[in-house]
């Protein structure tokens, strides 16, 4: 089985990173990429992605935010929070919001 994963960062060099870690892994494909939570919503509906790696901050719409949407319109999608944040509440808001969990960039 095949895992789709949209990456969803506002840094095209976050994007390009994670891409490149994960096309060495057999059963995990990029299928897209969104820089702002309002792409993330389009580009979700489009693509039907299994994860989407979710920056907490970005531009237009936050991760937060985009998170809430998403697991409305696509409520499959598991959504994983990808963050500089180390700030306990501002995790509990995007777990609250829909995240499955969460990566800290560091």
């Amino acid at each position: 089985m095949t895992i789709r994963i949209l990456l969803a960062d506002a840094h095209g060099l976050i994007r390009a990173g994670l891409r490149a870690l994960l096309q060495n892994a057999p059963d995990l494909v990029v299928v897209g990429e969104a820089e702002d939570g309002i792409s993330v919503l389009s580009r979700a509906a489009e693509l039907k992605p299994d994860i989407v790696l979710m920056d907490i901050s970005m531009p237009g719409m936050s991760g937060i935010e985009a998170t809430q949407k998403l697991r409305e319109i696509s409520p499959t999608t598991r959504v994983l929070a990808l963050t500089v944040h180390e700030d306990e509440g501002m995790l509990r808001k995007m777990i609250r919001a829909g995240a499955h969990g969460y990566i800290i960039k560091r």
